[in-house]
């Protein structure tokens, strides 16, 4: 089981708004190597995902969980009919100077869900993350997505300023895994937009009743199976990552 979340683990959120899917894998690195490694993965992204036309990489350190300080390697496309274009020269750079300085595990497939993900109109360029991930059983899905959609719709009434990104696996997942994404500036960001918490509930409960929000949340809780509730922290590296669009 451990290994089947550190497979889920290797996807993060969307840097792009428009992005669609997300095809990432954990890269472990020896201590000893960390410096030789961002260094390596530093000068590959600049030379091979930088420019329009390029594929399109981003590289995140993972902050707490069993795969603490090794890092997230992720590849970002309109479409998973993108993963059909190889990419040989770039490829081929980072088996020599990347390979040999760390160890890969895992691969899995992500889609956006456009109804649950909210969207400021001026999104932030944020590199701090929560990720809860979420496992449901199919005969209560509704529940879990009424829940993740009615949120997206509260957020939006709010103004909330924040990104909120929710992607659901398609492909290198064992059940219905779901992860949502916060993104706050840091931890003490993330303290704060917290302390908003309860003009959440306020709004929400003035959208779909009174009591709603406890509601749904139970029924949301209630549609997960055993052990599946997770939550980890994650920080976006820029200069081992594409530039935002």
């Amino acid at each position: 089981m451990k290994r089947i979340f550190f497979t889920i683990l290797v996807t993060l959120f969307l840097t792009s708004v428009n992005s669609q899917v997300v095809q990432s894998r954990i890269l472990k690195v020896n201590p000893a190597n960390v410096d030789k490694f961002e260094t390596a993965v530093a000068k590959k992204t600049k030379m091979y995902n930088s420019k329009k036309g390029q594929p399109r990489w981003v590289t995140f350190q993972i902050l707490t969980g069993p795969n603490a300080w090794h890092y997230v390697r992720m590849q970002i496309a309109q479409s998973v009919g993108e993963f059909d274009n190889v990419d040989k020269v770039g490829n081929a750079y980072w088996q020599k100077n990347v390979g040999p300085l760390h160890s890969s595990e895992g691969n899995s497939m992500w889609k956006i869900s456009k109804n649950a993900t909210y969207t400021p109109k001026v999104p932030k360029r944020l590199n701090h993350r929560r990720i809860i991930f979420y496992n449901y059983k199919q005969s209560h899905r509704k529940n879990f997505w009424r829940f993740r959609n009615r949120s997206k719709n509260t957020l939006e009434q709010m103004g909330y300023e924040n990104r909120v990104g929710v992607m659901y696996c398609v492909s290198g997942c064992n059940g219905n895994w779901v992860q949502v994404r916060f993104h706050n500036k840091d931890f003490t960001g993330e303290d704060e937009n917290w302390k908003k918490r309860p003009k959440f509930i306020e709004k929400y409960e003035e959208l779909y009743g009174e009591g709603s929000h406890e509601e749904d949340l139970d029924r949301m809780y209630e549609s997960l199976m055993l052990n599946g509730r997770r939550i980890r922290h994650v920080k976006r590296l820029p200069e081992l990552s594409s530039p935002w669009n």
